[in-house]
């Protein structure tokens, strides 16, 4: 296995406007949303990370 590194995440949370503006204020982390319950975030590295609605 040639690239056996982590490179996606997806963590839930229960508010997303509340968790975006956290990490837009404490990094300037850029997000692009996917409908209501989903949202991806950039400028963190080379590692994809995702918010998805809790419970969907």
């Amino acid at each position: 296995m040639q690239n056996s590194h982590i490179n996606y995440f997806e963590f839930q949370a229960s508010d997303l406007g509340t968790i975006k503006q956290f990490y837009q204020n404490a990094f300037d982390w850029k997000f692009t949303d996917y409908g209501p319950e989903y949202t991806a975030f950039s400028e963190s590295g080379s590692i994809i990370y995702h918010f998805v609605l809790a419970g969907t």
